[in-house]
């Protein structure tokens, strides 16, 4: 059986886009905030936010550009994308990020 590398987030847009252009194409960053309840303390109710960096190429970094704005609601889809990257003193550094494959804004 195949293994499968799938991930589907509906947040929130938590800054403003961050675009850029290179030798790839179209690249934009996206930070999202999801929220998880947590239990309840007394009526209050409790949300624990995860943040999570997305990033678009192309088609759907100009689509992200062309509809998203810091607090958008969106769905996305893509695939999880690890790394690593020397950091300023030397040691070894590891990233993650989801790899939008499609992206959608749900306030429209």
């Amino acid at each position: 059986m195949e293994g499968k590398n799938y991930v589907q987030l509906v947040g929130y847009v938590g800054q403003d886009l961050k675009s850029s252009k290179n030798a790839n194409g179209l690249r934009v960053a996206i930070r999202v905030a999801t929220h998880f309840p947590m239990a309840d303390a007394g009526e209050e109710k409790l949300y624990k936010t995860t943040w999570h960096n997305v990033v678009a190429w192309d088609l759907q970094a100009a689509y992200a550009e062309g509809h998203f704005v810091k607090g958008s609601r969106i769905l996305v889809e893509g695939r999880l994308v690890y790394g690593t990257f020397l950091g300023k003193d030397g040691t070894k550094r590891f990233t993650a990020h989801v790899r939008a494959d499609n992206l959608l804004n749900l306030d429209h």
